[in-house]
């Protein structure tokens, strides 16, 4: 009976583990929570507020306009972290202008490298990176509109593996001129008849009081 009884035992305690087991494999393939994280933010070019993408139906960039990214990033660990390095990856069709921090810039591989040092434990710091769009006559005729996004990574020396995020906006390379104004039909003409009827009556009475 002691036997069935350890059996029943150890079952239960299986059943208790292999969840747990799994749940740690489903979150990052067995490893622990991110405590280095950056979020990627981009400015909306009407509110001038940040927010996390800007797809096609929203606000969009203009070809030769700048567009500027905020990137907060945040130490959740319970140490100092130095250096934190974070990599801006620009996509096609920008060029670094400048950043809020000493950053370097390598225009061929259109990186931009920034460290962070000594971010103590809970620390939190938010940086801007501001980009030039390419002029009109870079882009392809045959579209209106190109969409994309811009990609950042952060790592430290005790966090190799680091965290990343990207903010997606679009730019608008044609604008719709102006709609031609609709050609008056006789329903709008007959608005106007009182209005001319009284001006017809005016001339008469000048010419008449000039006689």
């Amino acid at each position: 009976m002691k036997k069935i009884l350890s059996f029943f035992a150890i079952a239960y305690c299986l059943l208790l583990i292999v969840p747990a087991q799994n749940a740690l494999a489903d979150y990052g393939n067995g490893e622990t929570p991110a405590d280095l994280t950056v979020n990627k933010e981009v400015k909306n070019p009407i509110t001038n507020g940040f927010v996390e993408n800007l797809g096609s139906a929203d606000p969009t960039y203009s070809p030769d306009g700048t567009v500027t990214f905020r990137i907060t990033v945040k130490n959740g660990s319970g140490e100092t972290l130095n250096p934190v390095e974070v990599v801006d990856q620009l996509p096609t069709f920008l060029t670094f202008v400048g950043a809020t921090v000493p950053s370097s810039y390598d225009a061929g591989l259109k990186r931009i490298v920034m460290k962070l040092e000594n971010m103590i434990a809970g620390e939190t710091r938010t940086l801007e990176v501001t980009a030039k769009i390419s002029g009109k006559n870079t882009f392809a005729q045959n579209r209106s509109i190109f969409c994309t996004d811009n990609y950042v990574k952060v790592t430290a020396p005790a966090r190799p593996a680091g965290d990343d995020d990207s903010a997606d906006f679009c730019i608008q390379t044609s604008v719709a001129g102006a709609q031609n104004l609709p050609v008056a039909g006789f329903n709008d003409l007959a608005v106007l008849f009182p209005f001319l009827s009284l001006g017809g009556i005016g001339v008469f009475l000048l010419r008449v009081k000039q006689k």
